[in-house]
């Protein structure tokens, strides 16, 4: 289901910048000639950040043309302009941390794991993260239809934008701090990993720059966690060279899309940014997705107005299953204002962003719940998932059942109220949906 955005306001940091600061300039750089030599060009100061591009026509490096040429056709570089954060190539000389994938693994069995999720591990992990119950089965079914991502990850220069959060803490101590982007995109990735490592859920980290591919999920490979962990530690840098990553994902899921179908499964590709391509049209690239087995989600890192919509454009232009998230904050407000008796806490806010998400969760950003649609989500939020009565037909049963199972169930921490809550306001819930108020998909005769 397409999640489009609207009315979302500028950054502060954006609107200070724009306000105090003028337009930085574009740094117009070419390669030398097309037999490999390289060029540097100096644009001087832009923005106090003095910028030396290196420029190659070789096919060496960071695959930032077509079919992974780097910078080896004439093509202009945009710098970014936000927060005084400058964008800019990095050198097809440009050495990535290596990764754990070449290209040449098999992959018709690289993301098969023998005995499937570890179903104990997972629920272990996330029990430790105060995930409901009911969450928890819905991310093993999840990871049982979707045997593997792939995590897209924006590690260029504009990440460093000082306009992110996080969330820090456990219990009543929870809040919510300023932070870079970088830092709160990549504490959802170390999460993401390490749950992808105790699940044995196959998962693919390809940043953009500066690091080579690693896998993990394999049973045992306690490197590839490691690894990964490691290179979320580095800042980020560079241009948002995005539609390689893409071209490259296409390829590895059309080798397996067979398997996929004879399975009923599909893969999840999670693009998480900040910005806009800058080594092609994004939508062409993402075009193949809509004849793959595919769900994306993409996890914007910023609330910039231009950002949004040009993510906005590309899912109005794809026929794609396709799920556009803000943060954490952002999304909670959303969800409020379309289903006020549901708290968005960080729990369900990972299992989106991990691409396991039931399909009444795709929508409670979207529209007003039917009584229906709201008695699943609440039988995941309190009740382990199990069915309850229909509300429109026992609505006293219904939230009997429900009021028993916010007992049983741990409060979570509202990024909105910042403050610990039960899941389900009840209140708002008898409220919107109590007898003689019902809203329903279908009549009850």
């Amino acid at each position: 289901m397409s999640h489009k955005r609207t009315g979302l306001s500028k950054s502060k940091a954006t609107e200070k910048h724009s306000q105090s600061s003028p337009q930085l300039p574009t740094v117009d750089a070419y390669p030398a000639d097309i037999h490999g030599a390289h060029a540097t060009v100096s644009a001087g100061l832009v923005g106090n950040i003095s910028i030396n591009v290196n420029i190659s026509g070789s096919d060496a490096g960071s695959g930032g043309g077509p079919q992974g040429s780097g910078f080896g056709i004439a093509s202009r570089m945009q710098p970014g302009n936000t927060g005084g954060v400058v964008e800019t190539a990095i050198s097809p000389t440009h050495k990535k941390r290596r990764g754990n994938r070449t290209g040449d693994e098999d992959v018709a069995t690289e993301y098969t794991v023998p005995g499937g999720v570890n179903i104990k591990a997972a629920k272990e992990f996330l029990t430790k993260h105060c995930w409901p119950l009911g969450l928890q089965e819905a991310l093993v079914k999840s990871c049982e239809r979707m045997p593997v991502r792939f995590f897209i990850t924006d590690d260029s220069g504009s990440m460093l934008t000082n306009d992110g959060h996080r969330i820090v803490g456990t219990g009543e101590k929870t809040k919510l701090i300023s932070c870079t982007r970088w830092s709160e995109l990549s504490a959802s990735l170390k999460f993401h990993a390490e749950l992808a490592h105790v699940a044995n859920a196959p998962s693919e980290f390809r940043l953009l720059n500066n690091a080579d591919p690693v896998l993990v999920g394999l049973p045992g490979d306690t490197e590839a966690f490691e690894l990964v962990q490691d290179i979320l530690k580095d800042g980020p840098g560079g241009q948002t060279p995005i539609c390689a990553q893409i071209h490259a994902v296409v390829a590895k899921i059309s080798k397996i899309e067979d398997s996929l179908r004879a399975s009923n499964q599909r893969a999840a590709v999670i693009i998480c940014t900040d910005g806009v391509s800058t080594d092609g049209d994004v939508a062409e690239a993402m075009r193949p997705l809509q004849n793959l087995p595919v769900w994306v989600v993409v996890r914007l890192c910023t609330d910039e107005d231009a950002v949004i919509d040009y993510w906005n454009n590309i899912d109005g232009e794809l026929e794609l299953e396709m799920d556009v998230l803000d943060d954490v904050e952002g999304e909670a407000k959303e969800v409020r204002t379309v289903n006020d008796f549901l708290c968005y806490a960080e729990p369900l806010h990972r299992m989106r962003e991990f691409g396991a998400a039931i399909k009444e969760m795709d929508l409670i950003d979207e529209d007003t719940l039917s009584s229906e649609q709201m008695s699943v989500i609440a039988s995941h939020l309190c009740c382990g998932a199990v069915s309850l009565p229909h509300p429109d037909e026992d609505w006293d049963a219904f939230i009997g059942a429900v009021k028993a199972g916010l007992k049983k169930t741990k409060m979570c921490w509202d990024p909105i109220e910042k403050r610990m809550v039960q899941w389900i306001h009840l209140q708002n819930l008898e409220k919107k949906y109590g007898e003689k108020k019902g809203s329903s998909a279908c009549a009850i005769a």
